[in-house]
């Protein structure tokens, strides 16, 4: 059973070991001083740097535009494989609002991975089953999107293939649920904050690890099901997924605090993991205010458990 204080240092662990890996990589090797007619030894050269900051891109997904936000850390090794994170909005929300609350720029600059805030149609995503937004109503393919996007980061990127991870909130977090049935071949680990898990086709030939952040008193997006879209409840979603990635052991319940009740299957096939947090009166918000904040323990829980 971890605890808060392991989940930052985990964040910190693993960000030291990618820096110093990164750091093995670009020194040059120095040359020592020799005669002139001596033969001069080559000298490394150090690996590029890919330029670090934010930028919109944009491409076409069966004759569609999509665009999506890239955060790149600095003195990120070109040469190097990186995880990457995508990170999807709520419904009527954009990329640069869930870069901006989730802070998981923070955490990728201290981590050193790539993160992806792809951009929904008209603010919305298809979570395969009824619902609002333009992209139930268009039926549109998210997962070619996810997949052109991978194929775009490999131009700028070695992206690691054991370490690709999505997170969402709201609405998105109802997609990472579908991703993680449709695409569980690419995807190690998602992450869903106050989005229940709607898709009711969801047979996933791999197992994927799952992380569910959820707060009690949510009446948009009610923890125990209904609301105005009938939605599942919160405990439908985890149980479906104990099943699907196979634990076996009971689940493991501790307080970090007098709000928070973390329930962990440890015990479930090709060393994935279920996880719920429940926050006492947390709303329909992104849970920021904790410390640590909810991205480092999800980054914590996605640095644990990449593919097999």
């Amino acid at each position: 059973m971890k605890n808060h204080k392991g989940h930052l240092f985990l964040v910190f662990t693993f960000a030291i070991l990618l820096s110093t890996a990164s750091c093995n990589q670009t020194a040059a090797i120095p040359t020592a001083t020799i005669a002139p007619t001596a033969t001069l030894a080559p000298t490394a050269t150090a690996a590029p740097t890919i330029q670090p900051g934010d930028s919109e891109r944009k491409l076409m997904v069966n004759d569609l535009e999509r665009s999506y936000l890239l955060h790149i850390p600095p003195g990120l090794n070109s040469q190097q494989p990186v995880p990457v994170i995508f990170a999807f909005h709520g419904l009527s929300e954009s990329p640069f609002q869930m870069q901006r609350v989730t802070e998981f720029n923070n955490v990728a600059d201290l981590a050193n991975f790539l993160v992806v805030y792809p951009k929904g149609i008209r603010g919305s995503w298809n979570t395969g089953e009824e619902g609002p937004g333009s992209a139930i109503a268009q039926n549109v393919d998210e997962p070619a999107f996810i997949r052109q996007i991978l194929a775009d980061l490999d131009t700028i990127a070695i992206i690691d293939p054991k370490h690709i991870y999505a997170v969402g909130f709201s609405q998105g977090g109802s997609l990472v649920y579908r991703l993680a049935c449709d695409m569980s071949d690419t995807f190690a680990a998602i992450a869903s904050v106050s989005g229940p898990m709607e898709y009711s086709a969801c047979q996933p030939p791999q197992a994927v690890s799952v992380i569910h952040v959820h707060g009690l008193a949510d009446t948009l997006v009610p923890y125990s099901g209904g609301g105005s879209y009938d939605l599942p409840s919160v405990e439908q979603g985890i149980a479906t997924w104990v099943q699907l990635d196979d634990c076996t052991d009971s689940a493991q319940v501790e307080k970090p605090t007098n709000i928070i009740t973390h329930t962990a299957y440890a015990s479930c096939q090709a060393g994935t993991a279920v996880e719920l947090y429940t926050i006492g009166s947390g709303r329909h918000f992104w849970p920021s205010e904790y410390v640590p904040p909810f991205s480092e323990i999800i980054w914590d829980f996605f640095a644990m458990h990449p593919k097999p």
